[in-house]
């Protein structure tokens, strides 16, 4: 069989083979290896310097088309053949819907930069732990500690895949240089950025400025805990208008999520539906959010369609250092103060502990406990509803009789209520605390007066005026407009 030779024209190297039509492989230039494109990607079959003839490369070819793996040998597997490999498995893993696409789409970013630090024909042998050590210093330039971490653990996954595949004959030593970063610097991290959750006036404010879209968006995000792939992703078909339900497993985990929506965020999305335009994709027809272009919000990489409009609505709303993404960690922040960590971790979709056995034999939790820890109807109680709404509802009220408050929970004998004057920063916690002191001895005058004279001890668990099973106790309306001033007041600071 003849020999690459050299054309007088270009000087460059031809394999004659190339132009044989009885011969199926070519030879690609950049990686100098037999290559041949199947249902349009790429497969490679060793190097030409190695094989010039293309006898082996013509072996695997033939393997291939059995439907038997290509025998490849592990000296001469390079960092390019390798990604390869891996994200071809993982593509299958996709068309199976075994793996989400933007996960995949995190995969092939990992293999660019591996590519781009080693070089996309540097053999994987050749790799050793100062190499893996400059990797990680290139990682810390560009992330922070999280993403460093899930980077080190997705670049790992490459080669050790290698290894499991037979691709490689031993396991790569990654050397001390490459490891994660602690628990202890994750959390110095993020001590020092601070809380990552949004304040009710940011909200209240960014939905004045938002587009339908986005409004319903950033109402399903401190509503249900929504991130930028769930809503870019949320079907028409997972939303009950008429039940104010939510039914719509989180992408990430498959974990069912069953969420009750407030009559806010119902009432927008309906004005979404009203105003969508028909998308352009016929695949993105059942998808409830479609932007000006008839584009669905996924994008490219990570929903990041949502994140560009939120950033447009945070510029206009005056909103510094806070992503789409805070709506989720804002729930569940505030979810917290029901004390129902079970219902909250429900419509979180957070997958449970491996060895929690309780959520294994957990068949469901009941409407009215997702109601209990979380946002139901205007008349029940409720925790993250009451926080950037009611509240705000509440201390509007006490605005309105310009700073006269009682000092008891009663007038006296001649009708006559004690007044007092204050400035509205600087007296809300006085009214505040005036107010819960009353609600409690109220609930105690109610409670004594019931049991004939003799005072009840409250529960802990029950909150003050009023009980936790959703009873409204007699001072139960002074209690959270006490709670209510000072949730407002804590947020101003």
């Amino acid at each position: 069989m003849t020999h690459p030779t050299k054309s007088r024209r270009s000087g460059k190297v031809v394999h004659p083979k190339r132009c044989k039509k009885d011969f199926p492989l070519w030879v690609h230039k950049a990686s100098g290896q037999w290559c041949k494109k199947v249902a349009g990607r790429f497969h490679y079959f060793g190097k030409v310097a190695d094989d010039p003839d293309g006898q082996v490369a013509l072996e695997r070819w033939l393997d291939f088309l059995a439907g038997r793996s290509p025998r490849s040998r592990a000296e001469s597997l390079t960092v390019a053949d390798l990604c390869n490999h891996f994200l071809t498995h993982k593509r299958g893993l996709v068309e199976s819907h075994e793996l989400a696409s933007r996960t995949f789409q995190r995969y092939h970013a990992n293999c660019a930069l591996l590519v781009s630090q080693f070089g996309k024909l540097r053999p994987v042998e050749e790799l050793a732990a100062p190499d893996f050590q400059a990797l990680r210093t290139t990682m810390t330039k560009q992330w922070g500690p999280v993403a460093v971490a899930n980077e080190i653990q997705m670049t790992r996954s490459v080669f050790r895949y290698g290894y499991e595949a037979g691709l490689l004959d031993k396991p790569v030593r990654f050397g001390p240089g490459f490891k994660k970063p602690s628990a202890k610097t994750i959390r110095q991290t993020r001590i020092a950025n601070g809380p990552r959750i949004f304040t009710a006036e940011q909200i209240k404010t960014a939905l004045k400025h938002a587009t339908t879209n986005m409004k319903a968006m950033l109402l399903l995000a401190v509503n249900g805990g929504l991130g930028n792939t769930d809503v870019a992703l949320l079907p028409i078909s997972a939303v009950d208008f008429k039940g104010g339900w939510l039914d719509y497993p989180r992408a990430k985990t498959a974990i069912p999520r069953r969420i009750p929506l407030w009559p806010e965020t119902i009432k927008t999305l309906k004005a979404v539906l009203s105003s969508r335009p028909e998308s352009m994709d016929q695949d993105d027809a059942g998808l409830l959010f479609i932007g000006r272009r008839r584009q669905n919000y996924i994008g490219n990489h990570k929903g990041y369609r949502v994140t560009a409009e939120w950033r447009r609505v945070a510029d206009k709303a005056g909103i510094e250092e806070r992503t789409f993404y805070d709506g989720r960690r804002t729930f569940q922040t505030i979810a917290e103060g029901a004390r129902d960590l079970v219902a909250v971790q429900s419509i979180m979709g957070h997958a449970p502990a491996s060895g929690d056995m309780s959520a294994i034999y957990r068949q469901r939790v009941d409407a009215d406990e997702l109601r209990k820890a979380y946002p139901g109807p205007p008349e029940t109680e409720n925790t993250v509803r009451g926080w950037p709404f009611e509240v705000s509802q509440a201390l509007r009220t006490l605005r309105r009789v310009s700073g006269i408050v009682h000092k008891a929970p009663e007038p006296d004998r001649q009708g006559n209520w004690d007044t007092i004057d204050i400035g509205e920063a600087e007296g809300l916690e006085v009214v505040a605390g005036m107010l819960r002191k009353a609600a409690d001895d109220t609930s105690k005058t109610g409670e004594a007066a019931a049991d004939g004279g003799k005072p009840k001890p409250r529960p802990r668990s029950a909150p003050v005026g009023g009980d936790r099973e959703g009873g409204a106790g007699p001072g139960q309306g002074l209690a959270r407009l006490a709670d209510g001033i000072l949730a407002d007041r804590k947020a101003r600071r």
